[in-house]
């Protein structure tokens, strides 16, 4: 299996060289803090998609940390609740009884 996963992943740059260099054409790029000329269309291409892997690393890697500290809260209450339940069952039924009996009478 990890072989195959390793042909993929060389399939899909090829194809990706492939395209970024069918791309030649130069273009103007103007961001809001930054101007530059005469850049080729594939490095601007190769800029985004680098841009947007690490925007989407960044959050699935925030998405996992979040979902590992409620499961890290949850197993703490359950521990929790769990020591008290067991605390409850250990509890002696019998000598409440016998203390609300003889309260009543």
């Amino acid at each position: 299996m990890k072989l195959v996963k390793i042909f993929a992943a060389l399939v899909l740059v090829i194809i990706i060289l492939y395209f970024l260099l069918q791309n030649n054409n130069l273009v103007n790029v103007d961001l809001v803090f930054y101007q530059k000329e005469n850049v080729p269309v594939s490095v601007v291409m190769l800029g985004a998609l680098g841009i947007g892997m690490l925007i989407g690393y960044g959050v699935a890697l925030m998405m996992i940390l979040a979902g590992k500290s409620e499961l890290r809260t949850l197993k703490n209450k359950n521990q929790q609740l769990s020591e008290e339940l067991n605390e409850l069952r250990n509890a002696s039924i019998e000598d409440d009884l016998y203390e609300n009996q003889s309260g009543d009478d």
